[in-house]
């Protein structure tokens, strides 16, 4: 990592994945309209924040994802760190040939690294609300897993003039999904929000379950939950830049076919596994070097990777102490 330790801590760390490879057919322009719009809002609220981006095995013949948000985003620039980690790591971590990005794995990169009292795990092309920013501002218990529904907005939508009164008019609402009690999931990787202790007490997302990244994020859910760790809702919702080939709207296409699915296999039991990453999660063990202001790449070492299989770390959490509704067509593991 750059050399931030004179450096006050700020406020909130706010950790994204992604690369140049154009997913959902303009990746690019919806990571920018959101940086964009999360650093005014963040600044404007007067929050602390860095931003930092893991870019996941960035592609040879294409530019950085950090560069070109850095020429379109001049200002983010004193908030952004990004980690570039070695193609090398894909290819040696993936238990799914079809799954071409471990997404959580990425985000346990950032997690294992960020300086902020609080962590928001989430997506590039996601906004963060007016009411979600106040709490933010206002302060929040350390202890706990905060939540915040997602409101997808209508394919299409004109980007370049996002605004409160954009973003809060429910004629540009595509979906908004009501979160429930005990875990309140569902776009969960979306908004994750903890104190910066609570993510390490709880090691990440899962590192041990590699063959999807689709039901990741509601695995951390059950792990904070079988800790005992309280799961919160906000007082707010955060907006999704709503794409073609995103998950919701493509997965009916590979209902018959699960094993081919570009994510894995989304019945897979996330709702009734826990997990204990190790102590090296996050690749913390992964050389870096420093290759740019505030841009460290993490050189691929096979000391850094985790054994292929460790199923002692997989573990089924007691009835008594999860008790979540269940899917159709789920079974327990």
């Amino acid at each position: 990592m750059p050399d931030l330790a004179i450096a006050p801590t700020p406020t909130l760390s706010v950790i994204l994945t992604g690369r140049n490879d154009g997913y959902g057919g303009d990746f690019l322009a919806r990571a920018i309209t959101a940086i964009r719009f999360n650093h005014a809002a963040l600044t404007s609220s007067g929050i602390t924040y860095e931003l930092l981006l893991v870019e996941w095995a960035p592609l040879p013949d294409r530019p950085l994802l950090s560069e070109l948000i850095e020429q379109a985003v001049p200002d983010v620039r004193p908030q952004l760190t990004t980690l570039l980690v070695d193609a090398e790591y894909q290819e040696a971590l993936t238990l799914n040939p079809r799954l071409a990005y471990l997404e959580y794995l990425a985000k346990n990169v950032g997690v294992r690294r960020a300086r902020g009292r609080y962590l928001l795990a989430t997506n590039a092309d996601v906004l963060l609300g007016r009411a979600v920013l106040a709490q933010i501002a206002e302060g929040l218990p350390d202890e706990g897993v905060y939540r915040a529904p997602r409101i997808d907005l209508t394919l299409g939508l004109e980007q370049s003039g996002i605004s409160w009164d954009v973003l809060e008019n429910p004629a540009n609402h595509w979906r908004a999904r009501e979160l429930r009690p005990p875990l309140y999931s569902g776009g969960t990787g979306d908004f994750l929000l903890a104190a910066r202790d609570t993510f390490h007490r709880l090691r990440g997302f899962n590192e041990i379950y590699r063959l999807a990244r689709v039901g990741v994020d509601y695995n951390f859910l059950v792990k904070a939950y079988s800790c005992g760790v309280a799961i919160h809702l906000m007082g707010g919702s955060v907006y999704h830049l709503n794409h073609a080939g995103s998950f919701r709207i493509t997965r009916a296409q590979y209902a018959d076919s699960a094993a081919a699915a570009p994510w894995g296999n989304q019945r897979w039991h996330s709702r009734y596994v826990s997990y204990e990453n190790p102590e090296s999660w996050g690749l913390i063990n992964a050389p870096q070097v420093t290759v740019a202001p505030r841009r460290v790449r993490l050189i691929f070492d096979w000391k850094a990777v985790p054994p292929m299989l460790d199923l002692k770390r997989i573990v089924i959490p007691g009835r008594s102490a999860v008790a979540l509704p269940r899917r159709t067509g789920d079974k327990p593991a």
